[in-house]
């Protein structure tokens, strides 16, 4: 998450408000925060799409969603 790259990319995700400098490697915080939501989203999106289709709590995949 230090690379130019990811940092320009964090920088357009908030609409180039968010000017991120890092010369020395002291900006943990703010690219913590950003990596937790990544993660996080991608869990979210995973588990939705292990979940299409269980229409009832009968389904032997419902027990992810009500245990």
């Amino acid at each position: 998450m230090r690379t130019p790259f990811a940092i320009r990319q964090l920088e357009h995700l908030t609409m180039d408000y968010m000017h991120i400098t890092c010369p020395e490697g002291e900006c943990y915080g703010v690219l913590a925060v950003h990596r937790i939501n990544w993660a996080l989203g991608m869990l979210h999106l995973i588990l939705a799409a292990f979940l299409i289709g269980v229409r009832s709590t009968r389904n032997s995949r419902a027990s992810i969603q009500n245990g």
